[in-house]
C-alpha cells in the first residue's frame, strides 16, 4: 500500500514537473524576439557572399572612375582652344572620315546628325583638305567665328558643301555636355553600391549589380568625341562604352526575370536560366570585336554601335513584355482558364509579396521607359538622345536617388511585413501552447483529484487494517507477556528455595513488554496518520481537530513540552453536512490533512515549547494558520523527499484555495513558522456545497 501512494505521489509529481516545462515554453514564447530577414540563418551562405561581391563592385567602380577620368582630363585640355561648334570622332569603317558625335546646346544646331540606323553621315573634307587629320590643322589656323567649309556626304549620296563657324571650347561646354554625365554616371556607381551592401538577398544584389551599365555608358561617355586636337577611338570607347548598350539590354532583362512572382516571394539563390542566360549574348559581341580588332587592327564603330544599341532595344522591350505580363499575373488580370493553371502558385504568393512585387515592376518599368524611349531607342533612331543632353543626365543623375529611396522603403516595408507575420505565426505558436497548457492542466487536475482520492482510500484501509489486525495482535501480544510476566514472578516468590531461575526470564519478558508496548504506540502514530477520514465524519471537522489537539497528539508524545494552544471557532461557519458532497470533502480534507501534518512536524522536528492553531472567518475566506516558536528553516531548500507539504498543497488546491509557508530560522529575532491556509468561502466550490456555510462573525485578526 504504501508502495501504491508513493507511486501516485511520483506520477503527481511529475504532473506538475510537466507542468513547469509547459509554463516555462509558453513564458519563452511571450517574450519572443522575432529576427529580421538579416538574421535568418538560411541565408547564411548570401552573407558569406556578400563582402566578396561588394569588394569586387567597388574595384570596378574605382576602374571605371580612374577611366572616366582620364577622359575628362582629355577634354578639360582642351578648354578655350578654337573648335568647328561640334564634337566629331574619326569613322574607323571609311579610313580617316569624321562623324558627327554630338553639338553643345550653347551653339546654333548643326545640319549635319549623328549617324543613326536610318541615316549615315559623313564629313569628308574641311576646307578641301581630306581625312580626319586636317581637322586639327584648320583649328588651329582659324580664328573663332570664322566660317569653316565641310564636305558631306549623306547615305553615300554625291557630296555637298555646307559652312558653320568656328567657336571656343568653355568650360560651361563641357559641363553641360561631359560634366553632368559624370555626375549622373557618380550617382548610379554610389546607389548600386548601397544597394549592394544594404541587400539581405540574392534578389537585393541583382538590384544593384544592374545599375552598373548606365553608370558605365556615363561615365566612360567621355572618351567619345574629339574637340580640336585628334584622338582616334580608344580601347575604352570600343570594348567598354558601345558594349555598355547591350549590356544595359541584358540588365534590363535580368531585372525584369528577377521580378517574377514565381521567384520573389521567396528567397532564392543564382541560377543559370535567370542570372546567366541574358548576358550570353555578349559573348557573341565580345568575339566578334576582339576577332575584328586582332584581325584587322580596328573595330568597325557603326556596326558595333548597332548591334549594342539593337541589344539594349530588343532588352528593353523584352523586360517590359515580362514586367507588364508579372503586372497583369499578381492583378490576376489574365483569362480564367490560365488562372485556374496558375491557382496553385499563386496560392503561394503573400498578399504583401504582390504588393512589393507590383511596387517593384511598376518603378522599374518607369526606369526602363525612361531609358528606352528617351536614350537607347532615339540614339538608335536618329543618333540623339530625345531631350537636350544635359536635361537628360539631371534625368539619369536624379532617378537613381528615387529609385535607392524607393528599393529602401520598399525593403524596409517588406522587413515590416515579414516581422507581423511572425510576430503573428509567434502568437499562434503562443495559441497553440496555452491551449495545450489547458489540455494538460485539465489532465493535472484529474490526475490531482485521482491522486487526492487515492491517498484516501489509501489511509482508510490502512486505518482499518491496522485497527483489525496489528494493533489487535500487540495488545493480545502486551496482554499475553504481562500474564506470564507476573506468573512467573509469583512462582518466583512462592519458591523459598530459589531453585527455579526464573528472574532472567522475568526481564527478558519485561524487555518484549517494552517492546511490544513501543510497537503499539508506533501504530497509535500511524493509524492517527491515516484514520483522519473516519474520525472527521464520526466527530465532526471541529470536533476531530480539538481531540487531535488535546488528546491524540500530546498522547503520541507524552515526552514533549510542547503547548498548544487551539482557536477553532471560526470552523463554526461550516455546515455540520460539510462532506456529504465532494467540494465540501475536499475542504475538511484539505484543513485536516494541513494542521494534522503541520503539529505532528512541530512535534518531531521543530523543537518548540508553544504552538498555535487560529481560524479566522474573514467573510470572503477561511483561514487557518499554525505557528510555533521552533528553529525554523530555510523553506528554499525543503527536500524534495518531503511529499506531505508537497500533498497539504495539493489537497489546497484541490479545495480551491492556497497555502503558504513562512519560516524565520534560530538566532533570528521572531525565529519559528508559520502555515497559512486560505479557502476563499465566495467560490463556486463553495457555493456547491449545499447549505455548507452559516452565518460568519468577525474575528480580530491573527497575529
Amino acid at each position: 500500500m504504501q508502495l501504491l501512494s508513493l507511486f501516485i505521489i511520483a506520477q503527481g509529481t511529475k504532473f506538475f514537473q510537466d507542468r513547469t516545462t509547459l509554463a516555462q515554453h509558453f513564458h519563452n514564447m511571450l517574450n519572443y524576439n522575432v529576427p529580421t530577414s538579416s538574421e535568418n540563418k538560411n541565408d547564411a551562405w548570401w552573407y558569406h557572399l556578400r563582402p566578396r561581391l561588394t569588394i569586387f563592385y567597388l574595384l570596378v567602380a574605382l576602374c571605371l572612375l580612374a577611366l572616366s577620368a582620364l577622359g575628362h582630363q582629355r577634354l578639360l585640355n582642351e578648354v578655350g582652344k578654337t573648335f568647328g561648334g561640334f564634337f566629331w570622332a574619326v569613322d574607323t569603317d571609311s579610313g580617316g572620315n569624321v562623324v558627327v558625335a554630338s553639338t553643345p546646346l550653347q551653339l546654333p544646331p548643326f545640319s549635319v546628325k549623328a549617324d543613326s540606323l536610318t541615316t549615315t553621315t559623313q564629313i569628308i573634307a574641311i576646307n578641301n583638305s581630306k581625312g580626319a587629320a586636317s581637322f586639327p590643322k584648320v583649328y588651329k589656323k582659324t580664328a573663332p567665328n570664322v566660317s569653316v567649309t565641310y564636305t558631306i556626304r549623306l547615305n553615300g549620296h554625291p557630296p555637298t558643301s555646307i559652312q558653320r563657324p568656328t567657336a571656343i571650347f568653355t568650360l560651361d561646354m563641357w559641363w553641360q555636355n561631359y560634366g553632368l554625365g559624370l555626375l549622373a554616371g557618380i550617382s548610379w556607381l554610389v546607389v548600386g553600391a548601397i544597394v549592394l551592401m544594404t541587400a539581405t538577398e540574392w534578389s537585393g544584389a541583382v538590384e544593384g549589380l544592374t545599375l552598373l551599365p548606365p553608370a558605365m555608358l556615363l561615365l566612360l561617355y567621355s572618351h567619345w568625341g574629339n574637340v580640336q586636337t585628334l584622338y582616334q577611338p580608344d580601347l575604352v570607347f570600343q570594348f567598354l562604352w558601345v558594349p555598355s548598350f547591350a549590356l544595359l539590354g541584358a540588365a534590363f532583362i535580368h531585372l525584369s526575370l528577377t521580378y517574377r512572382p514565381s521567384l520573389l516571394h521567396t528567397a532564392r539563390t543564382p541560377r543559370m536560366t535567370i542570372d546567366v542566360l541574358p548576358y550570353l549574348p555578349l559573348l557573341a559581341l565580345l568575339a566578334y570585336e576582339w576577332s575584328s580588332y586582332l584581325l584587322f587592327g580596328h573595330i568597325s564603330t557603326r556596326i558595333n554601335l548597332l548591334i549594342s544599341l539593337g541589344y539594349a532595344a530588343i532588352g528593353g522591350l523584352i523586360s517590359l513584355g515580362i514586367g507588364l505580363t508579372s503586372l497583369i499575373q499578381i492583378g490576376r488580370l489574365l483569362p480564367r482558364r490560365y488562372m485556374q493553371k496558375q491557382e496553385t502558385t499563386q496560392e503561394l504568393i503573400p498578399s504583401r509579396v504582390r504588393q512589393r512585387i507590383g511596387d517593384l515592376l511598376t518603378l522599374w518599368i518607369g526606369g526602363v521607359g525612361l531609358g528606352f524611349c528617351l536614350g537607347v531607342l532615339p540614339i538608335l533612331l536618329v543618333g540623339q538622345t530625345l531631350l537636350p543632353l544635359p536635361m537628360f543626365y539631371i534625368l539619369a543623375g536624379v532617378y537613381p536617388l528615387l529609385l535607392l529611396y524607393a528599393i529602401r522603403s520598399l525593403r524596409l516595408m517588406d522587413q515590416l511585413h515579414i516581422t507581423l507575420e511572425q510576430r503573428e505565426e509567434a502568437l499562434r505558436e503562443q495559441q497553440r501552447t496555452a491551449t495545450e497548457l489547458r489540455r494538460t492542466n485539465t489532465e493535472l487536475e484529474q490526475a490531482t483529484s485521482l491522486l487526492l482520492h487515492a491517498d484516501a482510500h489509501l489511509r482508510s484501509i490502512l486505518s482499518q487494517r491496522i485497527h483489525d489486525q496489528p494493533k489487535q495482535q500487540a495488545l493480545r501480544i502486551r496482554s499475553l507477556l504481562g500474564h506470564w510476566q507476573h506468573k512467573l514472578r509469583v512462582e518466583a516468590e512462592r519458591d523459598s528455595e530459589g531453585k527455579v531461575g526464573v528472574q532472567p526470564i522475568i526481564e527478558a519478558l519485561g524487555k518484549v513488554r517494552k517492546i511490544s508496548e513501543e510497537l503499539e504506540g508506533d501504530l497509535r502514530g500511524i493509524q492517527l496518520l491515516v484514520e483522519d477520514v473516519y474520525q472527521r465524519r464520526s466527530l465532526g471537522l471541529k470536533l476531530h481537530l480539538e481531540k487531535l489537539i488535546r488528546e491524540d497528539l500530546p498522547g503520541l508524545h507524552p515526552e514533549s513540552p510542547l503547548k498548544v494552544q487551539a482557536d477553532l471557532w471560526a470552523l463554526d461557519v461550516l455546515n455540520p453536512g460539510l462532506e456529504e458532497n465532494d467540494a465540501g470533502e475536499k475542504i475538511a480534507e484539505a484543513i485536516s490533512y494541513t494542521v494534522t501534518q503541520a503539529l505532528l512536524n512541530i512535534y518531531n522536528h521543530a523543537g518548540a515549547t508553544y504552538a498555535t492553531v487560529r481560524t479566522i472567518d474573514t467573510i470572503t475566506a477561511l483561514e487557518v494558520y499554525i505557528s510555533d516558536d521552533g528553529r525554523g528553516f530555510d523553506p528554499e531548500r525543503i527536500s524534495p523527499e518531503k511529499t506531505s507539504l508537497f500533498k497539504a498543497k495539493l489537497k489546497a488546491r484541490e479545495a480551491g484555495g492556497q497555502l503558504t509557508l513562512k519560516s524565520v530560522p534560530r538566532p533570528q529575532p521572531g525565529h519559528g513558522t508559520i502555515v497559512i491556509l486560505r479557502i476563499p468561502l465566495s467560490s463556486s466550490k463553495m457555493e456547491d456545497v449545499a447549505q455548507a456555510l452559516l452565518e460568519p462573525g468577525t474575528p480580530e485578526p491573527f497575529v
